[in-house]
């Protein structure tokens, strides 16, 4: 085996990942207060992902719209990309905009596998269900 090609092929890679860390670092170190999160409104059991640098402003603005804030962690741009990304290639549709989805089981399954901030909310999370069974009159006879 030529170690030598095995070595050099696995150089780009490995440049990669490190480039990749190293602006994650940089990311996080000159913006401290960017946080990734995770938002839930009841009604239509509708989840928003996001990015923001002043969680503050932005949990208000989903609050007058009913959500609640479910998870946050320090997190960058980068990461609300790539995750939007992964998702849109498993093929899970959004609703309202590329940040909003329908909270149902494959779509927590994932952001959970992704290690998005979900805190309590799990696959088995009550939501509205969609019944495909119609009410039958029934006659006495």
């Amino acid at each position: 085996m030529e170690f030598a090609l095995i070595e050099q092929a696995l150089q780009a890679p490995v440049m990669d990942a490190v480039i990749a860390l190293t602006e994650r670092f940089q990311d996080l170190e000159a913006k401290p207060e960017a946080v990734v999160f995770t938002f839930l409104r009841g009604i239509d059991q509708t989840i928003a992902i996001g990015y923001s640098e002043d969680i503050g402003s932005v949990q208000s603005d989903f609050e007058a719209r009913g959500f609640q804030l479910v998870d946050a962690r320090r997190g960058t741009r980068r990461e609300e990309r790539l995750l939007l990304l992964t998702l849109k290639e498993i093929g899970l549709k959004t609703t309202y905009g590329s940040n909003y989805f329908e909270a149902d089981a494959p779509v927590i399954r994932h952001l959970h596998q992704l290690g998005w901030p979900m805190g309590d909310l799990r696959a088995d999370h009550p939501r509205k269900r969609k019944s495909k069974r119609k009410d039958h009159l029934v006659e006495d006879n």
